[in-house]
Order: C-alpha cells, then structure tokens, then sequence
C-alpha cells in the first residue's frame, strides 16, 4: 500500500512538473511574442519618423528650389521676356536632397515656377503659380516731381499714389480721401494731414520703381514702334482717333484718311511717329482723342502729344461687369492733355502714361489746357490711372474752403484688372518681378 501511494505521489509531481513546464513555455511564447510585436512597432515607429522626417526636409528642400528660381528670374529677367518660349530649367542640392524646377511662361507677362525636392527617395511639390512684373497700372496716380500741386477737398483716390519728390496736402473741409496707399521717396511732406482720410497709410522713404525705360522707336524688335509694324498700325504726324465699340475711325492727311475705319487686332497698337515732311504744324506726331466707347484691347502710342477732347468709356463697364476685358492704354513721349474742348465733369477710362523723353522740353506731364481760368468744370473721372514723370495741374482751389475754383476735381480710381492684364504693350516697373499664388503641388 505504502508503495504504490508513492508511485502515484510521483506521477501527480511529474504531471505538475510537465503542466508547469507548459505554463511557462506559453509565457515565454506570449513574452517573446510581445517583445517580436514591440520590436516591430518600434522599428515601424522609426520608419515612420524617419519618411516624416524626409517628407518635411523634401519641402525644405523644394522650397529652396523655388527660391533659386525666384532669383533667377530676377536677375535673368531680360532674357526671359525676350525668350520665344518664356521656359527654362534649373537644378541643384539643399543638405541631403536635391531639387529640380521649370519655368513657364503662363501668359504674355506671367510665369510659373514648379519646384521638386528629393530626399531619400522621398519627394514633394510646390509652385509659385503666378510670377509677374508689375506695371505701373496698379497706381491711381504716380509721379516722379510732384511739382508742388496740392491733394485737397472734393478729391478722391482709389488706388496706390505715390510721388518721387515731397508730397503737398491741403487739409480744408477735411481735405482729400484716400482709399489706398499713400507713398513718397520723400522723407517729409508739405502742408497739414490732420483730419484726412488714409484708409491705408502714409508711408515715407518708400521706393516704388523709376519711370519705366520705354523704347519708342529703337531698332530693337521689341520696340513699340516696330511691334505696330508688324502687328498694328503706324502713321505720321496730326493724327484724329475717335472710337467706334471695336473700330476706331482716323482721319490722317499722310494717309489721305479721314474718318477711316480701323478694326485693330487683339492685342491692337497704334503708333503715331512726328513726320518729316509736309507742312510743320501737322509733322508733330500727335493723337487727338475725341472720345467714344471702347471695344476690345487696344494701345496708342504717340511720339508727340496726345491730347484728350471727349469722355472714353468702356463698351462693357468693368465696374458693372468685372469678366469685361475692354482696355485702353495712352502713352505719350511727351505730355497728355484735356483740350479746353472737352467737356465738364469728363470721364476717362484708360491707363495714361507722358514720359517726357522726346527732348523738346515736354516735362511729361498729364494736365489741363488753360486749367487756372474760366469756371469750375465739375469732376475729372478717370478709371486706369495716370503715370507722369512731372505732375500737371487740372485746376486751382480756394486755400482757406478747399472749393474748386478753376478746371476739374480729381476722381481717380486704378483699374483692378490691370494688374493682371494691363493694355497691350503697357510698360513694366524696370527690373521688378512679384510673387503670389504659393501652393503645395502644381
């Protein structure tokens, strides 16, 4: 009896031992099994991090892609606006990666920039989607000599206007108003500010570009002259425009026209060079602007005066129909003047640039014939924007009220559209390019 109890004693220890053994071995099994699972998770863990780590370092990298193409742009932007195709292609490393961008040109004075950076295999894209030279069409009015004229009561400016030279400011029942920047190369200004309206500031020792460098009548083919040759029309001497919706009618001696009818092209240039022949008081190369409404894209270009004797509308108004694509540009090597024939509060929808570099002492201003006589002539509208490299008077005012007392208040408005699609031929702010429309991929 006693044997056989320590036989099964013997056997219930060895079955405890082997479902010990069991119990541990399943342990064991479960802890290499989290330690395997651990393992993995943490090496996917790094895996993660470490492609994070590369995506994020990808774009840091096709960042600085972008910018190098920015800089190339700037400092090559000659030869690009010159170039038939308006594209190039550049690459380069940043660190561990390594980048690759194209430039395209989008329109006739757009680009774009596609930037891909490379790390690790990792890449990423971003784009500068809108890259342009500004024109001088984003100012209500700018100026190089600001010529002492005053900013007073009843004017009213919506759009960027700026001056080289100090800026003068009449502060009478209220003075002028403001709806957008005030700048000056100045570092002071003339007159009282208190009580006028600056819905965005006054800035001082602002720069904002040098009258653009434009080539009239060069041998270059970039010429504006030599763009009508081939793509409008150039005449000679006195010239009389009026326009007719999508035409506009000439009457010119050399051409023995007279109410002509013209249909310009798309992106339609007229070029008005002074003649060499025929009686001296019509040589000079002078448009005549009677008015009319405007139907499509057109520029005149004159190498003498242009001078304005009617309201120029828009066939669709742009501030009643913003999709219009109606524009008028007005470029004058000398003045622009408002004929003592035109009539009260006058309407001008065009952006307006007198340069003054004929050499005949034109000072290159936009002004008012006989401006300091006769009676107030109501408001001056205009919807563009003038450029001038002196700044002409268009009336007089009464110090003390602020009122009117000769020639026309101003009413000066800039042509939002114009930023992106300024007048056929319009001239650029010199060496100056802007960058928007950033994105993550193109």
């Amino acid at each position: 009896m006693k044997s056989g109890m320590n036989q099964t004693d013997a056997g219930r220890r060895t079955n405890e031992r082997g479902s010990t053994l069991v119990t541990v071995m399943c342990y064991l099994f479960i802890a290499v099994g989290l330690v395997v699972t651990m393992l993995d998770v943490a090496t996917n863990h790094r895996k993660i991090s470490q492609r994070q780590m590369n995506m994020e370092q990808a774009l840091d990298v096709a960042e600085g892609g972008v910018e190098v193409g920015a800089r190339w742009i700037e400092s090559n932007l000659v030869t690009l606006v010159a170039s038939s195709t308006g594209a190039t292609n550049g690459s380069g490393t940043i660190g561990f990666g390594s980048y690759a961008y194209s430039i395209t040109r989008s329109n006739g004075s757009t680009y774009s920039i596609i930037s891909t950076g490379t790390v690790s295999g990792v890449t990423r894209t971003v784009s500068i989607l809108r890259i342009y030279q500004p024109t001088y069409a984003e100012f209500a009015i700018w100026s190089h000599v600001n010529g002492g004229l005053y900013f007073k009561a009843g004017e009213v400016f919506n759009g960027h206007v700026h001056s080289d030279g100090q800026l003068y400011f009449d502060n009478a029942s209220g003075g002028p108003v403001f709806h957008a920047a005030v700048t000056s190369l100045a570092s002071s200004y003339v007159g009282s500010i208190s009580g006028i309206e600056f819905d965005q500031g006054l800035t001082l020792n602002s720069y904002q570009g040098t009258m653009a460098d434009i080539d009239f009548n060069s041998t270059a083919s970039t010429s504006l002259k030599n763009v009508a040759t081939s793509t409008g029309l150039v005449l000679q001497g006195n010239t009389t425009i009026q326009f007719n919706g999508s035409s506009v009618k000439i009457t010119n001696s050399r051409a023995g026209w007279n109410n002509h009818s013209y249909s310009p092209a798309g992106e339609g240039i007229i070029y008005i060079q002074n003649a060499t022949s025929g009686t001296s008081s019509t040589r000079p190369g002078i448009a005549y602007v009677t008015g009319g409404n405007v139907s499509g894209r057109l520029t005149i270009v004159t190498e003498n005066d242009i001078t304005i004797q009617g309201n120029i509308t828009y066939a669709n108004d742009p501030l009643t129909n913003p999709n219009s694509t109606d524009a008028l540009g007005l470029i004058s090597r000398d003045d622009i003047n408002v004929d003592t024939s035109a009539p009260n509060n006058l309407q001008i929808n065009a952006a307006m640039v007198a340069t003054g570099t004929s050499g005949d002492g034109s000072l290159g201003s936009f002004n008012v014939t006989n401006y300091s006589s006769g009676a107030p002539r109501g408001n001056l509208t205009i919807y563009g924007g003038i450029v001038q490299n002196t700044r002409g008077a268009v009336g007089t005012f009464n110090s003390y009220t602020g009122a009117t007392t000769h020639g026309y208040n101003k009413n000066y408005s800039y042509d939002p559209r114009f930023i992106d699609t300024p007048p056929p031929y319009y001239p650029v702010v010199g060496g100056k390019v802007e960058f928007s429309q950033w994105q993550e991929g193109h």
